[in-house]
């Protein structure tokens, strides 16, 4: 029988892997929020510069784990949505979850497999960091460049190769993808490829959001932006290497730098954090900094950038908070949209 599963968060991210999956020969279900009607009534619709434009989808469609699960058991439950603070999204699908169940974790940030470890202690958790250009357009319509790489890991990492469920759970979710056409690697330690894309997550994303200015526009702002950035990359590196992953190093930043600097002169990229302070929604604050900066306090490694970075943009996150759903920084009504970039 073809793998059973549930994608918990079908926005821009979620949809690409709903479509990867349905063709890799999985039977899914997705879970919508602000999208549901239109994806109950019309399903959903991708223009992918990588997979062909006007690629029509019609999954199972419901609008909470709890409805899901009466057509359960699922193999895997696949969270694609933000971690946020307070969340609880385990809690969420819980519903969902049974002893045969694999959770599968497509989110950014360090840090986020404890709250489904502590709830699940008998499931396997497959972690994965993703980079992927998306938006949803309108509810139900996914636009996509030409860029989808997946990168997965067990948690723990002990758990592959030691724990056959775990093993199994993983092989078959990777065999999955590959066939469904991802660009899916797997890797036996995912934590450190989760620190190397923190390279560009706790610097471009909260300097970004913080700024209102894409990456291109705030280093052309002032002499000093690249600097600021690369001090904050720099930071990343020191607490990487005191976790003994090695190959992120100065170097590797500098790599990262030099992306953004050959930008210059085109639009730049908008960071997921920057989008969801345009729409007035809330940021992945805690697990793109707060929990980092956790990190390198046990360590005991300084990190006075981040830690700025963080104390702004936690107040700024506050504020989304505040904000009223489906208004803009600008006050005017805006679409229920997506956004998300590596």
């Amino acid at each position: 029988m073809p793998p059973k599963v549930l994608l918990h968060g079908s926005g821009a991210i979620g949809t690409i892997y709903l479509y990867l999956l349905q063709k890799g020969g999985c039977e899914v279900t997705a879970v919508c929020r602000s999208n549901y009607e239109a994806a109950k009534a019309n399903g959903f619709t991708i223009n992918s510069d990588l997979y062909g434009k006007g690629i029509d989808i019609r999954p199972t469609v419901v609008q909470t784990p709890a409805e899901a699960a009466q057509a359960g058991p699922y193999d895997f439950v696949v969270v694609c949505t933000k971690a946020l603070p307070d969340s609880r999204t385990a809690k969420i699908i819980a519903p969902a979850v049974t002893d045969r169940t694999c959770i599968v974790l497509i989110q950014n940030g360090i840090g986020i497999e404890d709250e489904y470890a502590e709830a699940f202690p008998e499931n396997p958790i497959i972690s994965c960091a993703v980079y992927l250009a998306a938006t949803q357009t309108e509810p139900g319509r996914i636009s996509m460049g030409n860029l989808e790489l997946l990168e997965i890991g067990t948690f723990p990492a002990s758990a592959y190769g030691s724990q056959a469920n775990v093993t199994k759970a993983t092989d078959t979710f990777v065999a999955a993808l590959k066939e469904g056409g991802s660009n899916v690697k797997f890797y036996p330690d995912i934590q450190e490829r989760r620190w190397n894309k923190l390279l560009i997550n706790a610097s471009w994303n909260p300097i970004c959001a913080l700024t209102l200015s894409r990456d291109v526009a705030f280093l052309a702002s002032s002499p000093a932006a690249e600097k600021l950035v690369m001090d904050v990359m720099r930071e990343v590196v020191a607490v990487s290497q005191a976790l003994g992953y090695t190959a992120i190093t100065p170097e590797l930043a500098e790599e990262q730098m030099t992306k953004a600097t050959n930008r210059k002169g085109g639009k730049g990229i908008e960071p997921s954090m920057l989008v969801d302070v345009l729409y007035g929604r809330r940021t992945e604050v805690e697990v793109i900094l707060g929990n980092p900066i956790k990190v390198a306090g046990r360590l005991g490694i300084d990190v006075p950038r981040m830690e700025t970075l963080y104390v702004l943009s936690k107040a700024l996150d506050e504020a989304m908070a505040l904000r009223q759903p489906g208004k803009s920084l600008a006050g005017d009504e805006t679409k229920a949209v997506e956004s998300k970039t590596s």
